[in-house]
């Protein structure tokens, strides 16, 4: 249990150190590169650096304050001999436009622009501005940047563009959002002032949505985006949403018919209603952990549940039910499908689960990391013991059951007299 817990700190640890590592990076260019140092004669000085990887793969980080330094950029690009780069992020001190033909004829599987000066706005982005990576570039990112009034049409010119990342972005949705036919991925993390989701027949094709930790987006605001996603009922196969404030599960997620993954992890929903998750996927995954879940009532899991791991780790269940879980676990022996309740605080000391720990034991299969709050395992618990407690539980409940109602009797009868 101590090797256990040793390793969760030392996960968590590394997890965090990852975090303010890549925040830092992603601010400056890196004084020591992740790859190997670019041969010197491809000299991306002075305003940028380039890491080198096996099979010819080619990261460049620059940084502008300047349209001076900004023309610097696109005169390096001219000069160096590398075409494909993996990688481009250009870090912007200053807000500034993005001329045309700033990557020359060079190109990038990946762009990523970044505001790290006051300011914090992206300048205007010419629509020709990477014409000649249009069919290469598969994934642009935006971070720190206020994007409030700023046109995402020149997307239009990346005709393979797969994946669009916005990280700590203030923006109230995509605003002039081109017609995207290759767009299958829109990733939101740390957004401020999300309130509309853009017309989703710009990006028809969608199968990946994650919007986590929209800053200061309520629950009324964010149903009506996910209303607004069932445009994608029969594209959408994976939607995050996690770390939003959440407190009960969007009722749109029930209409998403063709979803394989569902994130509600680490929202402040508290219980989960009947009906709650009424489903009409069928669902390899879904994330129900780190929240605040202590009441789960019979039929909140409703739909075919027979392939789904259902992670609700890190709650506040003190009890695993038979009217809650027994129909659930008994069709999830027919396929892959398990709950994951690591982490919960649950007390072991009573009868409610005689049915699993005697009469059911089979589905114990189906139940990871079920533990009690002394630390032992559902399947550690001694049948017998268990039995045997719950019998004279329950043939104590069976000779008080007579003696309060004739006691009830007695008293009901002096009330008349």
């Amino acid at each position: 249990m101590l090797r256990l817990v040793l390793g969760l700190l030392i996960l968590i640890g590394a997890e965090c150190h990852e975090t303010v590592l890549s925040l830092q990076m992603a601010r400056e260019i890196p004084e020591e590169r992740l790859g190997l140092a670019c041969p010197v004669e491809l000299d991306y000085s002075p305003q940028c650096i380039c890491d080198f990887w096996p099979y010819e793969t080619y990261n460049v980080y620059c940084n502008a304050s300047s349209a001076e330094e900004l023309n610097v950029i696109t005169q390096t690009f001219q000069r160096t001999p590398i075409v494909k780069h993996t990688e481009v992020k250009i870090s912007l001190t200053e807000s500034m436009s993005i001329p045309a033909n700033f990557f020359s004829n060079k190109t990038a599987v990946s762009i990523i622009f970044e505001c790290i000066g006051d300011s914090g706005k992206l300048g205007l982005i010419d629509p020709q501005a990477f014409i000649l990576t249009a069919a290469t570039t598969t994934a642009f990112g935006i971070n720190f940047c206020d994007l409030t009034e700023f046109d995402f049409a020149f997307l239009a010119q990346l005709r393979v563009l797969a994946s669009l990342r916005l990280y700590n972005t203030t923006m109230t949705t995509l605003a002039k959002m081109p017609f995207m036919p290759h767009m299958r991925t829109v990733e939101l993390f740390g957004l401020t002032g999300l309130r509309e989701w853009h017309d989703p027949a710009q990006t028809p094709f969608l199968d990946t949505i994650t919007i986590n930790a929209a800053i200061d987006t309520d629950q009324e605001t964010m149903e009506k985006i996910l209303e607004t996603l069932l445009y994608y009922a029969n594209s959408l196969r994976r939607l995050y949403l996690p770390n939003l404030g959440l407190i009960k599960v969007p009722p749109a997620v029930r209409n998403l018919t063709y979803l394989n993954t569902l994130d509600l992890s680490a929202n402040l929903i508290s219980s989960l209603p009947t009906g709650s998750l009424a489903l009409s996927s069928t669902l390899d995954s879904l994330w129900l952990g780190n929240m605040l879940i202590q009441s789960v009532e019979p039929g909140a899991f409703q739909g075919n549940f027979r392939p789904t791991l259902v992670y609700m780790v890190f709650n506040r269940l003190i009890s695993f039910p038979r009217e809650t879980y027994e129909d659930i676990l008994e069709e999830m022996i027919y396929s892959s499908g398990s709950f994951n309740i690591y982490g919960n605080p649950i007390t072991c000391n009573d009868c409610h689960l005689d049915w699993l720990i005697n009469e059911k034991r089979y589905l114990l299969a189906r139940v990871t990391d079920g533990m009690c709050t002394n630390g032992t395992s559902f399947d550690q618990l001694d049948a017998q013991v268990y039995k045997a407690r719950c019998a004279k539980d329950n043939h104590a409940t069976s000779i008080q059951t007579p003696f309060l109602l004739l006691i009830s009797m007695l008293t009901f009868h002096r009330l008349l007299l």
